[in-house]
């Protein structure tokens, strides 16, 4: 029998280094995919929001307008209403011509039939 010691020696595996690794980032992988899921229906929710906040200023605006018209028709014979144009300075602007002039190419008045 020999006296000498036996040495033990350990053999690590890299199984759980690799396993506890793979594991912390599959867990930030969820956490960021959930938080992007939360923040997509936070900014639908948002964007819902914004149009129809836009539509009801579009309303209020069509409602201004036409108390406006109203308002100018009313001073041709009211004075009272026509102090109240005169003080906030309330025009009516025509409406617009929906049907633009397109201009004639160059040159093209200049032909003669010749």
């Amino acid at each position: 029998m020999s006296d000498a010691p036996e040495t033990i020696t350990n053999q690590y595996t890299a199984f759980w280094p690799i396993f506890l690794l793979a594991l912390s980032i599959g867990i930030l992988i969820t956490w960021q995919v959930l938080l992007a899921g939360q923040q997509h229906v936070s900014l639908q929710r948002a964007a819902e929001q914004q149009a129809l906040a836009t539509q009801q200023a579009a309303q209020a605006e069509g409602r201004l307008q036409a108390i406006m018209m109203d308002l100018v028709e009313l001073s041709r014979g009211n004075s009272e209403a026509l102090a109240i144009v005169k003080k906030y300075g309330i025009k009516i602007n025509p409406p617009a011509d929906s049907s633009p002039v397109m201009p004639s190419p160059v040159g093209a008045s200049d032909k003669t039939g010749k």
